[in-house]
């Protein structure tokens, strides 16, 4: 180990150029050039990422039908019918995995708070046929006083202005419970 003295020392130091710093434009312009390059990919970003609309109505709602088309490969196309469900919000290329399986199909991704009380995230791919789609009538209950209306005087405080479920947990419920919830919807 060699010791140089101080002044030596601030020679061997100072024959590096310093560094000179990006202004703020240049640096924002390289960034903009690097996105560019990547499309509309992030940087950082899967290709294969699939993104969740906003908002989550599929194909339609049954407040707006709309005319939708649908693209199924020739190979799913017609019998045998498939339809597979998951929870919308899973990790990281999992929706991918599973269009990948089946016939790269994109998943169609709904709020069930579009359909009915309770407001779940799902996503769906299926071969089933979509032309001439209908609505079920009677409309199923949008909101949980729609749905349970004996209870409006004593479900919730005022300062809770929440109209619909956002978890089911029916494998909790007692088969009593569920026979008195059913009798109340059919009464």
């Amino acid at each position: 180990m060699a010791i140089f003295p101080l002044k030596r020392c601030v020679h061997v130091w100072s024959e590096y150029p310093e560094k000179s710093k990006r202004k703020l434009c240049e640096s924002s312009l390289l960034k903009r050039k690097r996105i560019m390059g990547h499309g509309n990919q992030i940087i950082g970003e899967d290709a294969d990422a699939i993104h969740l609309p906003n908002p989550m109505i599929g194909f339609g709602t049954p407040a707006d039908l709309c005319q939708i088309y649908q693209n199924l490969p020739k190979a799913a196309a017609g019998p045998p019918y498939f339809y597979y469900e998951n929870v919308a919000l899973t990790r990281k290329g999992v929706w991918s995995t599973i269009s990948r399986f089946l016939y790269d199909m994109k998943p169609e991704f709904v709020d069930s708070k579009y359909f009915c009380a309770a407001a779940r995230k799902r996503g769906y791919v299926y071969n089933l046929p979509i032309k001439n789609r209908f609505c079920l009538v009677p409309l199923p209950p949008q909101t949980i006083f729609d749905a349970f209306p004996m209870t409006r005087r004593w479900w919730r405080p005022t300062w809770d202005d929440r109209t619909q479920l956002n978890c089911l947990q029916t494998c909790l419920v007692s088969a009593t419970i569920t026979e008195r919830i059913m009798k109340a919807l059919k009464d």
